[in-house]
């Protein structure tokens, strides 16, 4: 296995290159600099990619849907659908990067389907019926069962 996190983007396509030629079972993972280092890092055949700024920008969302008052659990769990959304985004999106207006036209469908995703979630409360973390009905279980 082979992980890279340099900085340069055109390094780490030089260095895969490289290791793809001389090792091509060789298990590789990069930090990519962005969406669209992604893709070109999915162009090599990489499978094993890590966006810099998209866990840190989940986090800072999770962390304001629980300053306003969402449940741990609702907002770690919303957190986690939008990245497995995003990831199958990318893969779905990274043939299409080449070709600048079907890739306009897949980006607005994703785009609607997200609006719709995101407007059928302010319809419903992800809270109500969490049992799950930091709920009150988990901490009076655990209570009673102290008790008993």
């Amino acid at each position: 296995m082979f992980i890279t996190a340099i900085d340069s983007p055109v390094t780490n396509y030089l260095l895969i290159e490289t290791l793809q030629k001389h090792f091509p079972e060789l298990e590789i993972m990069v930090r990519a600099k962005n969406r669209f280092d992604a893709y070109k890092l999915i162009d090599t055949g990489v499978k094993n990619i890590y966006r810099e700024n998209l866990d840190t920008s989940i986090r800072q969302g999770v962390d304001a849907l629980k300053k306003l008052g969402f449940r741990s659990y609702s907002a770690y769990r919303a957190g986690q659908n939008f990245h497995r959304y995003d990831e199958e985004a990318l893969w779905e999106l990274a043939p299409l990067y080449h070709d600048r207006m079907s890739y306009i036209q897949l980006v607005r469908e994703k785009i609607a389907l997200q609006e719709q995703l995101l407007s059928k979630d302010l319809q419903v409360n992800p809270s109500s019926g969490d049992h799950a973390w930091d709920s009150e009905y988990m901490r009076e279980v655990i209570t009673s069962v102290k008790k008993q």
